[in-house]
């Protein structure tokens, strides 16, 4: 994945990332990616994840949160 365009530094940027069968596969997510932890969530390999990424300083930095698993 690759995250572009992000607001200027000091403004909130945010977005959803819904993906199915997530685990299934290799996600590779971008290095400027920080999640609880310092891991990567473990994502459902066949089912819809729901994701949310927030950046404050222009995408230099993104927290990565996992919202729910296996969502129905």
């Amino acid at each position: 994945f690759t995250f572009t365009d992000p607001t200027g530094t000091g403004q909130g940027c945010s977005f959803f990332l819904e993906l199915t069968n997530g685990g299934s596969q290799t996600v590779n997510w971008p290095g400027a990616v920080d999640w609880e932890g310092g891991t990567a969530p473990t994502l459902t390999t066949a089912g819809v994840d729901l994701l949310s990424f927030m950046t404050d300083d222009a995408g230099t930095l993104w927290h990565g949160v996992l919202i729910s698993t296996d969502s129905k």
